[in-house]
């Protein structure tokens, strides 16, 4: 079968089984064993083997394990709550948005949920909307989807496309700062009214994520960031067996190495049987835009799945001849291809996210939608800007 008509059925597959809510992991994998039954036939077994023993599998599962133990480790171990006491008592009504901003730097399922119930008394205290702080809450929360280390988004990118942390950082840091810009249009009304407390000493208890970051930057392989950063913390922290057990269970979830699995299996299948290159030279020969076709597929990608790692285990692989790959990476193309996945992710209604912060203040998901679509429409129009400018 041609390569990128087989490309296009396992695409469609992975999006039809995410419709009727099956695991992205196991969706992923399925339309993987597709592509390759389609292309390469029985030889479809030996590819995923080598991709199971490949040492770069192996990095890619320790570093997603290390990420959600230094996350989970500062939930359980109390961290977050002194953070946000903290912020609320410096910032008070402001923290509406700082608190979900800074509480955004840990990769969690359904993280919004965090920051909600730390938001919760400041709620009632100045009588917020439930539909504002809905807002509030998720839009902040996603602001460094595209350039925290320890995001599965960035980690699979990472992987995908072969590249160093600082090169996607440079790629994509507009993203962060264009969620910002979309997103202040709101929170004018937010500002001020602070507390007299000023307990700044609280902020230093984020030292593990910002720790993490700085490490990455300076050049250090984020396994051993990490590692750095795990460390510090459980020195300082001194965790009991009960908490370490507590951690480890969140930890392992089998759910996230099916789909580092079912992604590096997916790429491997892309790259050898040259689909993506095939799909995307036909869609070019409709005299569309290349750049146009990739914004559209991201951002379609983001918004069925409702997820980054949607965008970044699909719509990378497929667009990584788009985008280019180790020191042949295109930044701008990055760019757009990230932007629009991650803006696809924020209008989905199928984003877990805005699901539970939407159900936790009892809001309006409608009228959640009439702060979150300008904002939408904003974040579009300054990625298209930066992309036709760089």
């Amino acid at each position: 079968m041609d390569q990128s008509l087989a490309l296009l059925i396992s695409i469609a597959l992975i999006l039809i089984l995410l419709k009727f809510r099956i695991d992205i992991g196991i969706s992923i994998f399925i339309g993987s064993m597709t592509l390759g039954f389609l292309t390469i036939g029985s030889d479809t077994f030996s590819r995923f083997v080598g991709v199971i023993i490949s040492i770069d599998t192996i990095k890619l599962m320790a570093i997603f394990l290390l990420a959600f133990t230094l996350a989970y480790s500062m939930q359980e171990l109390s961290l977050l709550d002194e953070f946000s006491n903290s912020v609320l008592s410096i910032f008070g009504r402001s923290s509406t948005f700082i608190i979900p901003a800074l509480v955004g730097l840990l990769p969690m399922p359904g993280g919004a949920i965090v920051s909600a119930v730390m938001l919760r008394n400041i709620v009632s205290t100045f009588k917020i909307r439930a539909e504002d702080v809905t807002y509030l809450n998720y839009w902040f929360r996603h602001v460094w989807a595209t350039i925290d280390p320890i995001y599965p988004s960035v980690i699979i990118a990472l992987a995908v496309l072969e590249i160093s942390y600082l090169d996607l950082l440079k790629s994509t840091y507009l993203i962060t700062i264009a969620m910002i810009v979309s997103g202040s249009m709101f929170i004018r009304r937010f500002l001020g009214k602070h507390r007299g407390d000023r307990r700044l000493f609280g902020l230093i208890y984020l030292y593990p994520i910002l720790s993490v970051i700085l490490l990455t930057v300076s050049g250090i392989y984020i396994l051993y960031s990490l590692l750095i950063s795990i460390a510090i913390l459980y020195i300082h922290r001194r965790p009991g067996f009960d908490r370490l057990k507590v951690i480890a269970g969140k930890v392992f979830n089998v759910k996230m190495m099916i789909l580092v699995l079912g992604l590096l299996f997916y790429k491997d299948l892309i790259n050898y049987t040259n689909s993506a290159l095939r799909l995307l030279l036909n869609l070019s020969m409709l005299n569309i835009p290349l750049s146009l076709i990739a914004f559209i597929m991201s951002f379609l990608i983001g918004f069925a799945t409702g997820i980054e790692t949607g965008y970044s285990a699909i719509a990378l692989p497929i667009l990584s001849p788009f985008i280019g790959t180790g020191d042949d990476m295109i930044p701008k193309n990055l760019m757009l291809v990230f932007g629009a996945g991650l803006l696809g992710v924020m209008m989905s209604p199928l984003h877990l996210c805005l699901i539970l912060t939407t159900e936790y203040y009892s809001a309006d998901l409608g009228k959640v939608y009439r702060r979150l679509i300008p904002s939408g429409v904003v974040l579009m129009l300054i990625i298209c800007i930066l992309y036709v400018i760089a």
